[in-house]
């Protein structure tokens, strides 16, 4: 199964296309917008391709040949023409391209940015937080078989294997490792298809806390 990693050259995108590269079931293909970013991967043994989410839909659908699933990794703040615009149209691309399967991370809480009871950092995030709202939104709308995964306060410590998942959590922590476990762990679970879920450090395996959605 050929996954297509978009933002692969990220903290976390690296971490997803290790586990994928480490599994026998999966080949990953990098997604980045830089040659040399390409280089570097093809150097570690990994395909790799040009995939500019700031590109037309119809320039995002002609990198997707051969391409099985997405995970989208891009954005964290970066841009709201990558954390809205980018991700809404390679959901399309997706769509038009017969990518079924898409696999989106996304922010903590992100889904009660609009409610009186959303996490303190969306006010210090506000235009993050609404391109992160209304793109999950799009995709939680749209006809794939997506999964998003919404993840805490990311840090860069060695995973446990071990989290807790919920519908809305605080914003505390989980490593960037525990969250490609989990993208791996979705990959073969398919309970956790068209579910959105927060996650965080915990103490519950990732296979039993998804089998529980």
């Amino acid at each position: 199964m050929n996954i297509l990693v978009v933002g692969a050259n990220g903290a976390t995108g690296r971490q997803v296309v290790r586990k994928l590269q480490d599994s026998s079931q999966y080949t990953p293909i990098a997604g980045v917008r830089k040659q040399e970013q390409v280089e570097e991967f093809k150097s570690q043994g990994v395909d790799a391709r040009l995939v500019d989410v700031r590109e037309t839909v119809t320039q995002i659908v002609e990198k997707l040949s051969g391409i099985d699933t997405i995970v989208f990794t891009a954005g964290g703040g970066s841009s709201m023409l990558v954390d809205l615009d980018g991700k809404v149209k390679t959901a399309k691309a997706a769509e038009q391209a017969g990518v079924k399967r898409f696999i989106l991370i996304s922010a903590g809480g992100i889904h009660h940015f609009h409610d009186d009871d959303r996490l303190e950092w969306m006010n210090d995030y506000e235009e993050y937080s609404a391109a992160m709202y209304y793109s999950d939104l799009w995709v939680e709308h749209s006809n794939l078989n997506y999964t998003i995964i919404r993840p805490g306060h990311l840090s860069n410590e060695a995973g446990t294997g071990m989290i807790q998942i919920g519908e809305y959590l605080p914003h505390k922590s989980i490593t960037r490792e525990d969250v490609a476990l989990v993208v791996i762990a979705s990959l073969q679970n398919e309970r956790t298809i068209r579910k959105a879920f927060d996650i965080i450090g915990g103490n519950i395996s990732i296979e039993e806390a998804l089998s529980s959605l």
